[in-house]
């Protein structure tokens, strides 16, 4: 029989959309089994996936029914927002945490999120990127639960690694993570203080996430943009950010075909929803180039009135 779902009034209800990888997705649920200390919560699946990716998800849900308070809710098939908004909206939880289907997290994550969780601010757990997640997702392929939770503990420095390897070394953080905690530690200046809430790994109260709307779903199936421009209207409301860096994923790197396109599409929508400088300038921090510093120097630029050589 599965674990009943708590009695008490729920904490966190954790959302995870998938489109049907039920690889990574496997090694998500197991890391959620694992949590030590952690409040009442659930997990809610969102599955948005094509029919013909059901059957294996099928096989990881029922794996997962007898390890997790788990609910498996259909996707609306709109798009990464609609996903979000439709797991949220299916509980009673006083906070949400948006998790992807393709993050590996440590024991103490839903602890470090319910111990930092306050009134007016929005969280954002520490990200990494794992280069080499095709490597891990075969070596774990058809691993236990148990070895892939001892894996996912070495890999956040949970626990010590076995094999005497740097748990952090095969990890890297992206530009937008550097950019975000680069301004939260007062090193980079703090030109965009809306900026962190990215859907991989962050959590607002539930009141909060429907009070402002929700996640635009008019972004649709184009990827990108659509958290961080959640994250603006979060900011507008009078949050403010707030990192958990012991709520700390790791996110299996993979490729997106596409994906750059997609991205650019969204963010033309989104600067076109808020004209800011540090929406404007985004095109420095998110992209194959990204890079902090240089988005600074956009942001400033715009606030100026000056535009790059070439810049539309």
């Amino acid at each position: 029989m599965p674990p009943p779902l708590p009695s008490a009034p729920l904490t966190l209800a954790v959302v995870v959309p998938t489109r049907g990888d039920h690889r990574r997705l496997r090694l998500t649920l197991a890391c959620l089994a694992a949590q030590t200390d952690a409040p009442a919560h659930e997990v809610i699946v969102v599955d948005d996936s094509a029919p013909e990716g059901r059957a294996a998800l099928a096989d990881v849900f029922a794996e997962a029914h007898d390890r997790l308070p788990l609910r498996v809710v259909p996707g609306p098939g709109r798009g990464r927002a609609a996903v979000r908004n439709t797991g949220a909206d299916a509980t009673e939880a006083a906070w949400l945490v948006f998790l992807d289907a393709d993050v590996v997290v440590g024991p103490h994550f839903l602890r470090a999120y319910a111990d930092a969780a306050r009134p007016g601010v929005f969280l954002h757990g520490r990200m990494r990127e794992l280069p080499t997640a095709e490597r891990l997702l075969t070596e774990l392929a058809d691993a236990p639960w148990p070895e892939i939770q001892r894996t996912a503990a070495e890999l956040t420095g949970s626990a010590p690694d076995a094999r005497g390897r740097d748990p952090l070394r095969r990890t890297m953080a992206n530009a937008l993570e550097r950019a975000v905690e680069a301004m939260d530690a007062g090193t980079l200046p703090d030109v965009a203080a809306w900026l962190g809430f990215v859907g991989a790994n962050s959590a607002v109260e539930r009141e909060i996430w429907r009070s402002v709307g929700g996640f635009d779903e008019e972004f649709g199936h184009n990827w990108g943009c659509e958290d961080i421009e959640f994250g603006v209207r979060l900011h507008a409301e009078g949050l403010r950010r707030a990192l958990v860096p012991e709520a700390y994923g790791i996110h299996l790197s993979h490729a997106r075909p596409g994906r750059w396109h997609q991205h650019g599409r969204n963010m033309e929508r989104f600067a076109m929803l808020h004209p800011l400088p540090g929406v404007r300038a985004l095109t420095a921090l998110l992209g194959p180039d990204g890079d902090p510093e240089r988005y600074v120097a956009a942001v400033r630029a715009e606030a100026a009135g000056v535009r790059p050589a070439g810049a539309r």
